[in-house]
């Protein structure tokens, strides 16, 4: 499938899922966290707060956000004359640990970004989240625009966190890696056709190795959410046959690279695409991003093209997976109605404005 075409479906899916759509991406932000410390490096911009006139507050993200967010905070910094949002950034990798460490101990954190909606439960659960539900309910917020995810993310009406958008994970693939090894990319692969064409494009061996696909450990039950089905259904068939498939590709048929390895190495999945070691990857929207911002700073020449998320049989074609990424304010800041006035604004309309 043609990438311009996948792409506007891709856009269209994330935009309509949610009021609010972005793709990932990496570049300098208002402050950032060391990933070995965990210790804060403020700009002149983040400290300034011309004298002390507005409220600084601290919002904590992934590094993976830092493109589309820091154009968020520094419009709200612009048309905001009491608060000032110092946005600083910790390595994706390190954040939900170094993040539940924080929330813990009480840190001076205000804002904070979280990783889908276990996340909010875990927080919501240990205190370390503010109720929002009240000043939404009060607020001029259209609570509508957000979806039919809305409800079954606070399925007792209690708030701890909004939206600030939604994902959508598509197919990523190089052309010219599956050129060379005379495959071509059909309208829509089936889950047992994607793994058979991984294998076809799995070459070499040691450190040079071409993988024929790569697998983040972040979601192992893709064909089970695929079919609507979940951890907690009366018959979890679809969750066994999700691990199943990878184990084939991990171990049996090793056209993807194994979890030990990927631990070991503590391997990049956007390096090893980028640095074309890898020919097919899932992904989410994000990494659209990611590479055209690598591609054009010249960090790397990579081909790559989006095809729809391979199926299940009998599932519709183009059924993919998504969910809600949030912010929520911690329990402990000293500024909550100045911290609602920016969370309204970042999963506003202003703030979707920016991010799409």
């Amino acid at each position: 499938m043609k990438f311009k075409r996948v792409l506007a479906m891709a856009v269209t899916a994330v935009m309509t899922c949610s009021l609010l759509a972005g793709c990932g991406g990496k570049t300098e932000s208002a402050g950032t966290v060391d990933s070995g410390t965990g210790t804060a490096a403020q700009d002149t911009a983040a400290a300034d707060t011309k004298g002390g006139e507005k409220t600084n507050l601290k919002f904590y993200i992934w590094s993976d956000e830092e493109n589309y967010i820091s154009k968020v905070v520094e419009q709200y910094n612009a048309q905001s004359d009491s608060v000032h949002v110092e946005m600083i950034s910790i390595a994706n990798d390190s954040y939900d640990d170094k993040l539940k460490v924080m929330m813990a101990a009480g840190d001076e954190a205000d804002i904070v970004d979280i990783r889908g909606l276990a996340q909010v439960t875990q927080y919501r659960d240990t205190g370390s989240l503010m109720d929002l539900t009240e000043m939404v309910k009060n607020s001029e917020l259209d609570i509508s625009k957000y979806g039919a995810m809305w409800d079954s993310s606070y399925p007792d009406g209690q708030i701890f966190a909004l939206p600030t958008r939604t994902t959508c994970w598509m197919l990523f693939y190089n052309p010219d890696l599956l050129a060379e090894a005379g495959v071509e990319m059909p309208e829509q692969l089936t889950w047992t056709e994607y793994a058979e064409m991984a294998k076809k494009l799995t070459a070499g061996e040691g450190p040079d190795k071409q993988w024929g696909g790569y697998w983040v450990d972040w979601h192992t039950q893709f064909m089970a959410t695929q079919q609507g089905v979940y951890v907690n259904a009366d018959d979890v068939t679809a969750v066994q046959d999700s691990l199943e498939l990878l184990n084939q590709l991990y171990n049996v048929d090793k056209s993807h690279m194994s979890l030990g390895e990927m631990k070991a190495t503590d391997t990049q999945y956007l390096a090893d695409f980028e640095n074309k070691r890898v020919a097919l990857m899932p992904q989410g929207e994000w990494m659209i991003n990611m590479l055209l911002n690598d591609i054009n700073a010249g960090k790397t020449d990579v081909s790559w093209e989006i095809a729809p998320m391979p199926i299940p049989d009998g599932v519709e074609p183009g059924t993919t997976w998504g969910q809600f990424q949030f912010a929520g304010i911690t329990s402990t800041t000293k500024h909550p109605e100045e911290s609602f006035d920016f969370l309204k604004y970042l999963c506003g309309p202003e703030g979707a404005a920016i991010y799409a």
